[in-house]
């Protein structure tokens, strides 16, 4: 079936166009027409496939000849080396690009809630790592969660009124969906949660504290206290502002994942690239800011000066929604 048909051209691939700005190689070519998604392709013939179900290239693969591993004699047993536990940082770019594609690519009315999950003071990060896993497989069973992204954070003593609560550096999380969820369930799930992990001895915490959990909340606007809809074009600054405060401003580390998402975010297509002369076609020069442009020896990023034109919303809103239909079949 063919879904979109691959532009002809002669020239390397050079820049690459997304909904925050465009990036210009100085010295390299892009390899591939899209980019964003691991496990979706883009055949020569203009199809845009699942990579894990594609039955050609299974096939293709299966003919080729297993390359013949040398023998290596060693006369001294070699010493493995001891592997140090990996620390987990949350890439700013990819979440941000993977929320802001998310909402462009809706359909009707658009829908984007943030939550945040707390947890007590001195709660270890296993602790809280459980306690999140649990409730969030609840939510998806009982609630029919389906799309999300969420993002590990540790309370930063500078934002604390009260300093001394800086000290115990407690772990939190940011979740972002796009259906409603009433919280009193919310909450009521993460009790359910503390109460197993209780009686598995799993976690430290007394009943009593578990009975009083209140720590999952949904983000409300200060004055009105009415649930936020961020996706709204009149809180288009609102978005970019969380996502700044809430996102880009994350340096914490973790010995667990830092965020993580559901099928439909991770697939998404975050960008697509052009040629020079496909660049120039388009005229893209009246919508970049180019009084302060991002350089270093590999690229130049130049931000979109209010808005992303509307072409580039719109193709890679449709490219996406074709990602997205081919992952839920599957």
């Amino acid at each position: 079936m063919h879904i979109l048909k691959s532009p002809k051209y002669s020239e390397d691939m050079t820049a690459g166009i997304s909904l925050t700005g465009i990036t210009k190689l100085n010295d390299g070519i892009f390899k591939t027409r899209h980019g964003g998604s691991k496990s979706v392709i883009w055949k020569p013939k203009g199809e845009l496939l699942l990579k894990k179900n594609d039955l050609q290239e299974k096939e293709r693969l299966a003919q080729l000849k297993p390359k013949r591993k040398k023998k290596v004699e060693l006369t001294v047993e070699p010493i493995k080396p001891i592997r140090k536990k990996g620390k987990y940082q949350v890439n700013k770019k990819e979440v941000s690009h993977r929320i802001r594609n998310m909402v462009n690519q809706m359909k009707g009315e658009k829908k984007l809630y943030f939550w945040t999950i707390t947890f007590p003071d001195n709660t270890t990060d296993d602790t809280a790592f459980i306690l999140f896993n649990k409730w969030l497989t609840r939510c998806r069973r009982d609630l029919k969660l389906k799309s999300y992204i969420w993002v590990a954070e540790r309370q930063d003593g500078k934002r604390l009124k009260d300093k001394s609560k800086a000290a115990t550096n407690t772990i939190h999380f940011h979740i972002a969906i796009h259906q409603r969820m009433c919280v009193k369930k919310a909450n009521k799930f993460m009790r359910a949660c503390l109460f197993t992990c209780i009686d598995n001895k799993e976690i430290i915490y007394t009943r009593e504290a578990a009975k009083n959990y209140n720590g999952v909340d949904i983000a409300k606007d200060r004055k009105t206290r009415k649930v936020i809809n961020f996706a709204l074009k009149n809180k288009g600054k609102s978005l970019s502002h969380y996502l700044t405060k809430y996102v880009t401003k994350n340096d914490s580390e973790f010995k667990h994942l830092a965020y993580h998402c559901s099928r439909d975010y991770s697939n998404l297509i975050l960008n697509f690239r052009l040629t020079a002369d496909e660049l120039h076609s388009i005229y893209f020069d009246e919508y970049i800011d180019t009084t302060e442009p991002f350089v270093n020896e590999w690229i130049t990023f130049y931000r979109w000066k209010k808005q992303p034109p509307d072409i580039v919303c719109k193709y890679l809103a449709f490219v996406n929604q074709v990602v997205i239909n081919l992952v839920n079949k599957n």
